[in-house]
């Protein structure tokens, strides 16, 4: 019986890191690594428009430049550092990318929902110059 409640280390890490992920884009205060959170309303425009490839279930070559999964991992400059990359992106239309617009065009972010995300980015930009000084 004790057997049926085991779970191997690599499990056990994998649901801690989700846990850790989801709160960090969520819910509460930043920590000693977690420099900046993703507010809501940004989060629910990530999750409509992004997830599907850059969160844990996406491909390997689109985590491989943007992971949101990891996005906790990453640090206030590499946040930043992203998050205007995000910017960019979804301004020039680039993200998400044609494919997925053709077939899905629920996922292309509204001009008002690139507007927060570009200043979200920049915000981050600000706060991260201001702890500088």
């Amino acid at each position: 019986m004790k057997k049926f409640f085991r779970f191997s280390p690599m499990l056990r890490l994998t649901a801690i890191m989700i846990i850790l992920a989801n709160i960090r884009t969520t819910h509460g205060q930043p920590g000693k690594n977690q420099q900046f959170l993703i507010p809501e309303n940004i989060n629910k425009i990530f999750q409509t428009s992004c997830m599907s490839c850059h969160g844990s279930n996406g491909g390997r070559l689109p985590k491989s430049r943007l992971s949101f999964y990891r996005w906790a991992g990453y640090g206030a400059a590499r946040e930043t550092e992203k998050a205007l990359l995000i910017c960019s992106s979804v301004s020039k239309g680039k993200m998400p990318p044609k494919s997925a617009r053709e077939s899905n065009p629920e996922l292309i972010p509204t001009k008002e929902q690139v507007d927060l995300i570009c200043n979200w980015a920049e915000s981050l930009k600000s706060e991260k110059k201001e702890k500088n000084n």
